[in-house]
């Protein structure tokens, strides 16, 4: 992992080079490895002693994050989201034992109340629907494959976090879409072209529902966006 880790970054840094006078700058990302699973021998650090042409010795090191060293609240105060999905994990061990211990139960899924109640704050709004709902699927998903031999368990986390809400929320997004292929599909025959009523839709499921008007009355604009979609004529 350490020698793929120097590949990506190299490459990151040779991509991003600026040349200062007669020499070039490389800046290196600030990179790290999340390890799901951890152990007390995992390392801190993934290190590399780099020997140079010049005999100089150099040590790259990538810091290691560990999923159980982060609480849930700490996981909502540094804003790591992408996290979520995994937090079934600090319990994987314990999973079979809260399937029988109701207390145990109850405590998990007061957690993933908490979790629930706290994603649905930081990502209100209708620009951040979709990324919520990804999510919230996302950490479903997980939790099912985590507990697939504990069914009490896997409903419990699924009906928490809103299994129900996001089945009818899901339809009603394939809805809205249907209607926005329908509506540009219309207004591409009236004028005639066949992949008009393409880029209309593209540009609706992009949210860029300013730009029709442009397109319908303008020919280069319509040009351009064809080309850019890679929408070729039939």
């Amino acid at each position: 992992m350490a020698i793929r880790m120097i590949e990506y970054d190299f490459s990151i840094a040779i991509e991003n080079a600026q040349k200062q006078e007669r020499k070039y700058r490389m800046n290196f990302p600030k990179s790290c490895v999340l390890y799901l699973r951890s152990g007390k021998n995992t390392p801190d650090f993934l290190e590399i002693e780099m020997v140079l042409s010049d005999e100089n010795i150099v040590h790259y090191r990538v810091p290691t994050m560990k999923l159980e060293t982060y609480t849930r609240d700490s996981i909502f105060e540094k804003n790591l989201l992408m996290l979520l999905p995994f937090y079934i994990m600090r319990y994987e061990k314990d999973i079979h034992e809260m399937s029988e211990n109701p207390e145990m139960f109850q405590s998990l899924l007061n957690d993933y109340e908490e979790i629930r109640i706290n994603l649905e704050r930081e990502l209100s709004g209708a620009d951040k629907t979709a990324l919520y709902m990804n999510l919230n699927k996302l950490i479903i998903k997980i939790a099912d494959y985590i507990c697939r031999n504990e069914k009490t368990v896997r409903k419990g986390i699924g009906e928490t976090m809103g299994g129900k809400v996001l089945e009818l929320e899901s339809e009603r997004l394939e809805r809205l879409q249907k209607e926005a292929e329908a509506e540009a599909k219309a207004i591409g025959e009236a004028i005639g072209e066949e992949r008009l009523s393409t880029l209309l839709n593209r540009l609706i499921m992009d949210g860029r529902s300013a730009e029709i008007q442009s397109v319908v009355t303008n020919a280069e604009t319509r040009k351009r966006l064809y080309k850019e979609y890679g929408i070729l004529p039939e």
